[in-house]
């Protein structure tokens, strides 16, 4: 009996254990299993706390992965898990980008021209007529000295009148008489002709005009303005001398300056006998061709890299054989509206026959270049909004955006992107094929 007890006791033990158990492990089962969030593996923005059915495509959730042990990611990981697209595994050959100075030109274009320092204008010291005309026509060469017109004036007769007075009556007034004479030399007359005016003791009525300057004649009275003389003041001025004629010449005088009137003038007219001039009034201009001056064009990015004194070569079209060496002498200090061109003029050593005004030639300027990263040119491929190397990273090549700068050469100077010592692909090139999915790193 006893024993029997002994038994029912144990079996009774035996089933409350195993009730405690199940019950502890079906309220791990339900604790479980509502932590557990399941997803669709085609839609992954469906998340529930329990099995079911996708309401977008109709397929079973699935659990999402439990919580982990996080994971550290490192450098070497990191490297790991970058997108595809990001490099490109190949085995073209290498280069290294260098810092170096590099011997560079540009390439410019220009025109031959005067130096507008040699182009001189002749104007009229006084007003009068065009009595006699030595000057025919545009390009005509004249030499220094050479007459170019005669002039009816009626100031320079009175000038005339009045140093010959002060000659016969007061001949030891030796102030006044150069004064007088200082008087004809401001209206244009020569030393010659004024010896010859006391020598004769008779004033002439036309003066002849002289070109003080070698050369040959440009814009010859482009803008000519016509003048209407007075014939009052033509009337007082060529009256008779002594003392009356005296008085009456400085009254002429005056007369006789406000007399020939500009009037209105018309643009191109030239100048021909007959013909009334003002004073002050532009006859013509001469040009002295013996030094001239190329003036070229030279991109605004490559201006700042050359300085006045720069070797220049200069080359002829119609003479590819012939070289002129000059220098850089002056910078334009500003651009022409609408151009993106700097002028730089270089004048031409001594008298050039090769060159000739409005010749178009071609020039290689010299300069030495900054320290800078120099590339190979097949290093860097323009992909039209930007140039790219391919950078080699851990044995692939990684696609970084560069600023390239001047081109010389085989090589090209990288302003921005690349560090020395970076190896590159020495044919970007070569790797145009990824270039549809490769995504460039700035």
């Amino acid at each position: 009996m006893r024993k029997k007890l002994r038994n029912n006791i144990l079996c009774l033990l035996a089933l409350l254990m195993l009730f405690t158990l199940g019950a502890c492990s079906h309220d791990e089962a339900e604790h479980t299993a509502g932590d557990t969030e399941y997803t669709c593996p085609m839609h992954p923005q469906i998340v529930q706390n329990e099995p079911g059915t996708c309401p977008i495509c109709g397929m079973d959730l699935v659990p999402k992965s439990g919580h982990g042990t996080e994971v550290e990611i490192t450098e070497e990981l990191a490297f790991l898990l970058r997108p595809t697209n990001t490099t490109v595994v190949s085995s073209v050959a290498t280069t290294k980008a260098q810092e170096k100075t590099v011997q560079a030109t540009v390439e410019m274009a220009g025109i031959i021209t005067y130096d507008p320092r040699r182009v001189y204008t002749v104007p009229a010291r006084v007003g009068g007529r065009i009595e006699k005309l030595f000057v025919k026509y545009n390009f005509q060469p004249i030499r220094k000295g050479q007459k170019l017109m005669e002039i009816y004036s009626p100031e320079l007769i009175t000038a005339q009148k009045e140093l010959l007075y002060l000659v016969e009556s007061a001949p030891e007034d030796k102030q006044l008489i150069e004064g007088s004479k200082q008087k004809l030399r401001l209206l244009g007359a020569t030393d010659a002709q004024i010896n010859r005016l006391i020598r004769t003791g008779e004033e002439s009525y036309t003066f002849a005009l002289y070109s003080p300057y070698d050369g040959y004649v440009i814009g010859l009275n482009t803008a000519a303005p016509t003048a209407t003389p007075s014939l009052a003041g033509v009337a007082a001025a060529s009256t008779g001398g002594g003392m009356g004629s005296m008085g009456g010449g400085s009254g002429a005088g005056a007369t006789a300056g406000s007399s020939p009137t500009p009037t209105t003038g018309t643009e191109g007219v030239q100048l021909r006998e007959g013909m009334y001039v003002s004073t002050g009034q532009p006859l013509l201009r001469v040009a002295n061709p013996n030094q001239l001056w190329a003036e070229f064009n030279v991109p605004a990015g490559e201006v700042s890299a050359l300085a006045k004194g720069a070797p220049v070569q200069i080359t002829f079209p119609q003479l590819p054989d012939e070289r002129l060496e000059a220098k850089v002498d002056f910078f334009q200090p500003f651009y022409e509206e609408g151009e993106s061109f700097a002028k730089v003029r270089v004048y031409l050593p001594g008298q050039q026959k090769l060159a000739m005004v409005g010749q178009l030639v071609t020039a290689r300027a010299s300069y030495t270049t900054p320290p800078a990263l120099w590339v190979p040119k097949t290093a860097v491929l323009d992909i039209g909004t930007r140039s790219v190397a391919f950078r080699k990273v851990k044995g692939v090549f990684e696609p970084v955006a560069v600023t390239v700068g001047t081109t010389e050469g085989k090589e090209v100077q990288v302003v921005e992107g690349l560090q020395e010592g970076n190896v590159v692909a020495a044919n970007a090139q070569f790797l145009v094929d990824s270039e549809s999915f490769i995504k460039v790193h700035k």
